[in-house]
């Protein structure tokens, strides 16, 4: 049973990592920094970092609920 709480606190933690480099990549397009990317609007911009936020967000949440349910076992 280990190995699958482990497993699923792992995935949760390469989704949370994953976010927070979306929100940051988001953010870069914001301040018009985006290297690499092709040129997208402003409002465009915004809408891929309320998304990346959202997301990082759910990421946060349930990376927190796993790591909860294994402190508390300890």
């Amino acid at each position: 049973m280990a190995a699958i709480s482990n497993s699923r606190e792992s995935n949760a933690a390469a989704r949370y990592m994953r976010a927070t480099r979306d929100v940051e990549q988001a953010f870069r397009l914001v301040r018009g920094e985006g290297e690499g990317e092709r040129p997208i609007s402003h409002s465009d911009a915004v809408s891929r970092l309320e998304r990346a936020l959202e997301e990082l967000n759910e990421a946060e949440l349930l990376f927190d609920a796993l790591t909860r349910g294994v402190r508390n076992a300890h």
